[in-house]
């Protein structure tokens, strides 16, 4: 497993030194010092705040989900659950670690291992969802930037995605597996345990609002970094852009989605007029502002040491 996981992340650094080698390569090093120089610190420290607020949100979700059944985890753990995630993606350069971090940190508080792992992988899947969901909003408003060829083939994906979930969704609900599901005792507690969340319509109501207004808040803060590399920013057409780019730059062959990131920035933003140095800048300062942030967000805990001692407690536990 630790073998697999290795080959795993040599392979992300690989695939990120490549794209970014690359691309550097096609770059006007002249045009992108002086696009470094014109950063706004203004603009900067709004995006900041603007994924703060984002991180917030992501908390009160991950907060409703850990407390699901008997549970009363207070806001304060489950934030610092939820941080300590952050810092375990940064440190381990993968999403793996987030999910074993905040996983295991679930565990110790109380959750079973089947509901600590599901939460955390819901919790996930709510930001991809909601990122599919401005995706399939914004598409209308591309046809004029992107070829009807790629256009048909988002909009295909994006509908397939939609149907399998909604098919999947339906088929748990309506009993068509049960039969299936009944004849092991681990599927059944799995299944017994996911209708407890997705059959409580205020939990996946509240949550799914939630992750529509923390992605609504990734894409104002990309938009305010953008005012600063490109002043004549179409508004509609950066908007509609943004979450297309955001699930592209989510693909797990990275890390971080570095590399990934830049390369759809420079392709999707220079549909729209953004020169190749801009749209680079423009997704190194969103990736540098993004780990920034969680670490801004923990600072009161680490200075109090809570985040420490809270660590120390729960591996002592």
């Amino acid at each position: 497993m630790v073998k697999i996981l290795g080959h795993k992340f040599l392979i992300k650094y690989i695939v990120s030194i490549t794209l970014l080698a690359f691309l550097l390569t096609q770059l006007d090093f002249s045009a992108l010092l002086h696009e470094t120089g014109d950063l706004n610190i203004f603009l900067l420290l709004l995006s900041l705040i603007l994924i703060i607020c984002q991180i917030f949100f992501l908390n009160l979700r991950w907060h409703r989900y850990i407390n699901v059944g008997n549970h009363n985890i207070d806001f304060k753990t489950s934030v610092l659950i939820n941080i300590a995630g952050y810092f375990a993606n940064i440190l381990f350069i993968t999403s793996v670690g987030g999910i074993i971090a905040k996983s295991g940190l679930a565990i110790r508080h109380g959750l079973s291992v089947t509901q600590a792992l599901f939460a955390t992988f819901l919790d996930r899947f709510m930001t991809l969802a909601a990122l599919i969901i401005f995706s399939a909003i914004s598409l209308p408003f591309l046809q004029n930037v992107i070829n009807n060829e790629l256009l048909t083939m988002f909009s295909l994906s994006i509908i397939g995605v939609i149907a399998i979930i909604t098919l999947t969704l339906l088929a748990f609900r309506s009993g068509v597996l049960r039969e299936f599901i009944l004849s092991s005792r681990k599927r059944s507690r799995i299944t017994l345990m996911l209708r407890s969340y997705i059959e409580d319509y205020e939990l996946m109501l509240k949550t799914s609002l939630y992750s529509l207004i923390a992605q609504g808040f990734f894409i104002l803060s990309v938009y305010t970094l953008s005012l600063g590399v490109n002043a004549d920013v179409p508004i509609i057409e950066f908007l509609a852009l943004m979450p297309v780019l955001a699930l592209i730059s989510s693909l797990p062959i990275s890390f971080g989605g570095w590399g990934v990131r830049e390369g759809a920035f420079i392709y999707g933003l220079g549909l729209i007029g953004f020169s190749m140095e801009s749209a680079f800048m423009l997704s190194v300062q969103v990736g540098l502002i993004t780990l920034i942030a969680p670490f801004i967000v923990g600072l009161p805990y680490l200075f109090k040491a809570d985040l420490r001692e809270f660590l120390l407690n729960t591996t002592k536990s």
